[in-house]
């Protein structure tokens, strides 16, 4: 129980101190981070690209059920955007599998790759449109997040009040794909007191999740979230974008 109380008074002191630095620097602005290393709200893809020469590095844990997994699993992934126009991602799942078979441990990783591609930049009367591909190559096991999809994204910004965004697109399976079926969408809003903060709310094709991210320092990224307000997780990951 007191180790319980202890990290709960650390989260506390955590969560205090990363407003703070809001508060001390507004010049930082709320990045996103999908759960699966894409350019994204929590666990849907948005139409934005990063700025070019972007790299992400990252962790997160996922909570039962928000992914296929109806047990928690951890990710990793490295993401980078070459153009402003394309970005390629690779990331790791460790999961309790092991060649079919079940397990009490983390014994294997499910390893994937998605590619996005943005046709159409958001303009000030048009959104911006990108195209994406789920674990377009895979030479053993199951592609659970195999998909093809398309998202649209627009925002608005209103004065005094911060920037408000939304996204629908639709994803469907390709191989042995189980994760993204379907019409998903998602709003977003950016405080313009606290514009490290991005709040978010989205439906993923298979249940709602809200959470919200925080950027600290430019480099610094990270999320919380929520599945039906039952099962929790969090994200960190790291950026940086080449200047030359």
């Amino acid at each position: 129980m007191k180790m319980i109380m202890s990290f709960g008074r650390l989260g506390c002191v955590a969560g205090f101190v990363s407003v703070l630095m809001c508060l001390i620097f507004p010049f930082l602005k709320a990045d996103a981070q999908q759960i699966i290393g894409t350019e994204g709200l929590i666990n849907i893809p948005t139409a934005e690209m990063r700025e070019k020469k972007t790299f992400v590095g990252g962790v997160n844990y996922v909570g039962a059920n928000i992914l296929y997994y109806d047990y928690p699993v951890y990710n990793y992934f490295i993401d980078f955007t070459p153009f402003r126009f394309i970005e390629m991602t690779f990331r790791s799942t460790l999961i309790k599998e092991k060649l079919e078979m079940p397990s009490d441990s983390y014994c294997e990783q499910d390893r994937s790759f998605t590619l996005r591609l943005m046709p159409l930049y958001e303009k000030k009367y048009v959104p911006g449109v990108v195209v994406g591909w789920n674990d377009f190559y895979s030479n053993m096991g199951r592609s659970y997040y195999a998909a093809l999809y398309g998202v649209i994204t627009k925002h608005i910004s209103i004065v005094g009040t911060g920037v408000v965004g939304a996204t629908v697109g639709y994803s469907k399976l390709t191989g042995s794909g189980v994760v993204y079926d379907g019409v998903f969408c998602g709003v977003d809003f950016k405080p313009s007191v606290v514009d490290c903060l991005r709040l978010m709310a989205e439906y993923d094709t298979q249940g709602c999740n809200v959470g919200a991210g925080l950027c600290i320092w430019k480099h610094w990224n990270l999320l919380a979230f929520a599945r039906d307000f039952k099962t929790l997780g969090v994200g960190f990951s790291y950026q940086y974008t080449i200047k030359y």
